[in-house]
């Protein structure tokens, strides 16, 4: 099956220390089980943008524009992009 990945679990991914980290990578570790075809789509990668590079304050990540690259780099190499 074709699973669209939705932004807010890859964010929680992101966040090692967030309480929902765990339900994230396992939820993605789960479909990848099943058999799944994960993808992105270019909205994902700009929202994700978006908010990693938001101050914490704002709720954001706080993440400078090289860690959102970095990040968003590595979502690519793990998931097929459509």
């Amino acid at each position: 099956m074709n699973t669209l990945l939705d932004t807010n679990i890859l964010m929680r991914a992101a966040q090692p220390g967030h309480p929902m980290y765990a339900t994230a990578v396992n939820a993605v570790a789960a479909l990848r089980r099943r058999g799944d075809n994960l993808f992105l789509v270019p909205q994902n990668l700009y929202e994700f943008w978006v908010v990693g590079t938001r101050p914490l304050a704002q709720n954001g990540l706080g993440f400078t524009p090289a860690q959102a690259r970095t990040e968003i780099d590595q979502l690519k190499k793990h998931f097929a992009l459509f």
